[in-house]
C-alpha cells in the first residue's frame, strides 16, 4: 500500500503539508497544550527522585488522556490523519482492514525517511517556532 514510507519525494512533501494541517486540527481539538500543562500535585517533602517519578507518572497519566482523546472522542479526526499518512480519504481509511491499519503504520514508523523527517526536521521546527512565538518560555 502506497504510504509515507514508499511514495515520491514530492509525494512525500505534499501529503506531510496535507497531514500538518490536519494534525495542528487534532492538536487543538484534544488541547494537547492544555493536558501537557497538568502536572504532579508536590507536598514539598518530596526527593528528586520522587518528584522524577511523579513526574514520569503524570507524563504516561496525560498520553493516557491524549490517547482517550484520540481513539474515542475524537477517533473519526485521527482516522483522517492517518488516513493520509496512507494517501487515502477519510472514508477510504475508515475501511481499511485493522491489520492494514497496523501494517501500514508500522511501515511508516519504522521507515528510515519518516524517522528521519521527524526527528531532524519536526521536532527542532517546533521547539524553535514554540520560543519565536513564545519567548517567556525560552530558559535564561
Amino acid at each position: 500500500m502506497k504510504n509515507l514510507s514508499n511514495c515520491t519525494t514530492m509525494e512525500f512533501l505534499r501529503q506531510i503539508n496535507l497531514i500538518r494541517h490536519k494534525v495542528s486540527e487534532l492538536y487543538k481539538v484534544i488541547d494537547v497544550a492544555g493536558i501537557r500543562k497538568l502536572m504532579p500535585e508536590f507536598k514539598g517533602d518530596e526527593t528528586p527522585e520522587e518528584k522524577e517519578k511523579m513526574r514520569q507518572h503524570r507524563g504516561m497519566d496525560n498520553l493516557s488522556i491524549i490517547l482517550d482523546k484520540c481513539l474515542d472522542e475524537n477517533l473519526e479526526l485521527t482516522v483522517e490523519v492517518i488516513g493520509l499518512m496512507c494517501f487515502k480519504t477519510k472514508e477510504e481509511a475508515a475501511q481499511m482492514e485493522v491489520e492494514e491499519l497496523f501494517d501500514a503504520v508500522y511501515d511508516i514508523l519504522s521507515s528510515k525517511r519518516c524517522a528521519d523527517f521527524f526527528t531532524k526536521w519536526v521536532k527542532p521546527v517546533l521547539t524553535d517556532t514554540v520560543k519565536l512565538l513564545y519567548p517567556s518560555t525560552q530558559e535564561d
